[in-house]
């Protein structure tokens, strides 16, 4: 039933899209690196542009609706019904902890610019305001699967017995209760700062983003199975190092990139989608307040023919700190908690359509006693 509420809703979105005229579009297909080692497609952006007028004299305005969809792999973090971090016990959670979730997600937003700059691509400023739609369902992985009734749950051991009681309160994993499947809305205010000169291979100056996403059990269409408000700020510092031009591109430049992100999550449902931070290897804990950082050195060139097609290598050292109570949990337990890594990473990016990466990092300082991780991956990303 939730998934025909979806794809109602989302009908009902684009029905007037053949009466408005040409818009602008966008189509981006992605890879999984956890699935099929990263060569097969898991999840497609589809962005519509409604041909708006700027209502403000050389700034721009935007009206659209994007729609995300594909799957994802998680990692169980909390004991569902608990809610305790299982990082700090690990050998009572012995089993597999992975799963499978198949996701939609539909935004229609609009955005309004103000106080057009030659310096950034951007106005200096954009406010925009987001209606948001996420359908989720959760399933086994087949790795782990040993019998044709474990697709009917998840977290089932190799006896056919369940691995957690099926009833009951899913404090620590609220959108996996019942039938695994929940249909979560909100609504997103943001405000975009941008004084960024970025010319692909070279980028000087900064940017900075506010937003707050709420989600209460009482917003229309929901099913209850999330309930949070989240503060999500993002603060990017660039400057070009070293440059060697060539006419309108550049033969070879080296650009330092320091992006810090401080989100505060309150809520008594968090879905594991807005937990956390941006940080390569184990997220950090499911806490009040989450502090991360990735400074990276990238080497770009040379720029081919045009500005968006080049080879490029960034070497990154993320950090993060969980801070705060524990959400999801009935024990009002407070963390210190950090988390660190440190890798490479090497693309070629062809006319800015499509995008072939290969990536290896270390995770030195996992969360609580969790063993040093070491991971590579690779794929590629169409967006036309």
């Amino acid at each position: 039933m939730k998934r025909v509420v979806v794809i109602c809703l989302i009908l009902i979105a684009l029905m007037p899209l053949p009466a408005i005229g040409f818009g602008y579009h966008v189509f981006t297909v992605r890879t999984e690196p956890d699935f099929g080692e990263g060569v097969f497609p898991t999840s497609v952006m589809y962005q519509f542009n409604f041909p708006v007028p700027d209502l403000v004299d050389g700034s721009r305005t935007e009206f659209a609706f994007r729609l995300d969809n594909g799957l994802v792999y998680r990692t169980l973090r909390q004991d569902p019904m608990t809610g305790a971090i299982m990082a700090e016990s690990p050998l009572s959670y012995d089993y597999p902890r992975e799963y499978t979730v198949h996701y939609d997600e539909f935004n229609l937003f609009f955005a309004q610019g103000f106080y057009d700059t030659d310096f950034s691509a951007n106005d200096l400023l954009t406010a925009f305001i987001s209606i948001d739609g996420r359908f989720e369902m959760a399933f086994e992985r087949l790795s782990w699967m040993s019998g044709k009734n474990e697709t009917e749950g998840l977290f089932w051991d190799k006896d056919g017995n369940y691995r957690f009681p099926a009833d009951g309160n899913w404090i620590g994993a609220p959108e996996l209760q019942d039938d695994r499947s929940v249909f979560q809305t909100s609504i997103t205010l943001g405000l975009m700062v941008d004084y960024m000169r970025d010319t692909t291979s070279t980028r000087d100056g900064v940017k900075a983003g506010f937003y707050m996403r709420l989600a209460p059990d009482w917003m229309i269409l929901t099913d209850g199975s999330a309930s949070f408000l989240l503060y999500w700020n993002e603060f990017q510092f660039s400057r070009t190092l070293y440059s060697i031009p060539n006419g309108e591109r550049t033969w070879f430049s080296i650009v330092l990139d320091d992006t810090l992100t401080y989100r505060f999550i309150s809520g008594s449902k968090v879905p594991q989608y807005v937990q956390g931070g941006d940080i390569w290897g184990p997220d950090v804990p499911n806490a009040e307040s989450v502090i991360t950082n990735r400074l990276s050195l990238t080497f770009y060139g040379p720029q081919i023919n045009s500005r968006d097609t080049y080879p490029s290598v960034s070497l990154f050292w993320d950090t993060g700190w969980a801070l705060g109570k524990v959400l999801n949990t009935s024990s009002g337990k407070s963390i210190i908690e950090s988390s660190g890594s440190c890798g490479l990473r090497a693309e070629f990016v062809v006319f800015g359509i499509a995008e072939f990466y290969y990536e290896i990092g270390c995770s030195y300082d996992p969360p609580f006693s969790e063993e040093m991780l070491v991971k590579q991956s690779f794929g590629f990303s169409v967006g036309i």
